[in-house]
């Protein structure tokens, strides 16, 4: 019975179904709040179309060929998101942004055709599109002023040569101006003129290297995308936490969930497991001459073959798993199949036997053997099944809690001994030692139990039911699954179904 199997996820998520559900449900809203006051609310995107940096050489880089030209749409995304381009930007939102939130909400990157910068901007600070708006035109002023910049530092270097060069000429360049020298310098002078009016002329056709600008356009989806993302990042969080709850659960307190698993846990052998019926169906089975069904046949004929001739008690941890049932059932069964059988109502406090076989007042019962009132032989009254077919039975007796009080073990030792000689099978419908201490001598003095399980019933209450009976001296027969879950492939009976004046009983 150590030997437990461990409970299975999805029968501990089953079993605790509505509280995992509750969890689930929490972790996920937890979520989707989470996403609504920490995430963007929304983004901004703009594109900025770059020109090809013509040959002047004014930005100083030669893009004549496409990958250079991609080359350098990367390094002008980099720049995009400089200290230099965001404090401009921070400056232009009048420090309504500071330039550390723009670095964290802000990326630039070349487009996938890479002919122009994609800017987007995070919703966590401020208006997505002003800030886009901010940053691109903080970007048109530092590439404006880094082009007149890198312009005007190349004029000064022409200006230069060419102060050299009229340095150069001689003294009477007016009146010899056929001079070799000063033919020369004057072609040079010449060659230094055309090239700072191509370079002013460079510099106005690029300014700042911005072709044209797609303005900024938010995104409002950003925040539904957010929420559904978080929210099944919160389920998905969410029914693992509650598996894991839910087997943690079932692994503190384990029930029986189908015989395998009851094999598995007491390893002794499941006689037969009986489906679930509605209670119109289980008042059929109770009706005298009922024929019974196939499992407790079955049961039925392996507790002859075990036991042969003998006392079996069947009894069960809890009210409630069909024991009396079970015990009219098998007793049907056996004496169908030519055996002499001797039922034993021994739940003294719910006569349950008694009251379906219509003997729940009769005074001459196993309390009245049990104190010495009457003889056992004496409380024995004969069931007929019809067809020739008979059975015995001792009721319960009337309940007192006095009478219990004089119950003598060594009475009901005598009576069973008389029994057990007298017919081939006697079935004792006992309550739980728990419940019921003053009949325990009858296990002591049986030939074998068998426990009624129900699906669903605690394991720990079937282990203690198990030493208990150890502990009585008696020998675990078997148990009954009873309650299981219907199965296709299994055969079927119609059950009957008893009528009444007042309806189904």
């Amino acid at each position: 019975m150590d030997d437990q199997p461990s409970p299975k996820i999805l029968e501990a998520l089953w079993r605790y179904r509505w509280s995992s559900l509750v969890i689930v449900g929490v972790v996920f809203v937890l979520s989707a709040v989470a996403a609504l006051a920490f995430s963007s609310h929304s983004s901004a995107t703009a594109h900025i179309v770059l020109k090809a940096p013509d040959k002047a050489g004014i930005v100083g880089v030669d893009a004549g060929s496409e990958p250079a030209f991609v080359r350098y749409v990367n390094q002008r995304a980099l720049y995009v998101v400089s200290d230099r381009v965001l404090a401009t930007a921070s400056t232009n939102l009048h420090g309504a942004v500071s330039v550390n939130e723009l670095r964290d909400e802000v990326t630039a990157k070349a487009s996938t055709n890479g002919d122009s910068i994609d800017l987007t901007v995070a919703g966590s600070v401020g208006s997505t599109t002003a800030i886009a708006d901010a940053v691109t035109a903080a970007y048109r002023t530092e590439s404006l002023a880094d082009v007149q910049a890198a312009g005007q530092k190349i004029l000064d270097a022409l200006a230069s040569r060419r102060r050299d060069v009229v340095a150069s000429l001689t003294p009477d360049v007016a009146t010899h101006p056929s001079d070799p020298n000063n033919l020369a310098a004057g072609q040079t002078l010449s060659d230094l003129d055309k090239q700072a009016t191509s370079v002013r002329v460079a510099a106005q056709q690029f300014g700042d290297g911005v072709s044209f600008v797609d303005k900024a356009v938010a995104d409002g989806s950003g925040l539904a995308r957010s929420v559904l993302r978080d929210g099944g990042i919160g389920i998905a969080f969410g029914a693992l936490l509650a598996a894991v709850l839910a087997w943690v659960r079932a692994d503190r307190d384990r029930r029986v969930s189908g015989p395998d698993y009851l094999a598995a846990a007491t390893g002794s052998p499941v006689l037969a497991t009986i489906e679930g019926l509605a209670e119109d169906e289980v008042a059929g089975l109770k009706k005298l001459g009922s024929p019974p069904l196939w499992p407790y046949q079955f049961a039925a004929s392996g507790l002859r073959t075990a036991v042969d001739r003998g006392v079996v008690v069947i009894t069960s941890s809890a009210p409630g798993d069909g024991v009396t049932t079970s015990t009219l059932q098998m007793a049907t069964a056996a004496a169908l199949s030519g055996a002499r059988v001797l039922m034993i109502d021994a739940a003294v406090r719910s006569h349950g036997l008694s009251d379906a076989l219509g003997l729940g007042f009769d005074s001459a019962g196993l309390t009245a053997i049990a104190v010495g009132a009457v003889a056992p032989e004496s409380s024995v009254r004969s069931i007929d099944l019809g067809h020739r077919v008979m059975m015995w039975a001792i009721p319960a007796g009337l309940y007192q809690e006095t009478t219990l009080d004089h119950f003598r073990s060594d009475l009901l030792q005598k009576a069973i001994a008389s029994m057990r000689t007298t017919y081939d099978l006697v079935l004792v419908d006992c309550a739980s030692p728990d419940i019921a201490p003053e009949v325990s001598p009858i296990i002591r003095e049986s030939d074998g139990v068998v426990v009624v399980v129900r699906r669903g019933r605690e394991t720990q209450a079937v282990h203690r039911l198990r030493e208990q009976i150890g502990l009585l001296g008696g020998t675990i027969a078997g148990y009954l699954f009873t309650f299981a879950r219907p199965k296709r492939d299994a055969p079927k009976r119609a059950v009957p179904v008893v009528w009444t004046p007042n309806g189904v009983a």
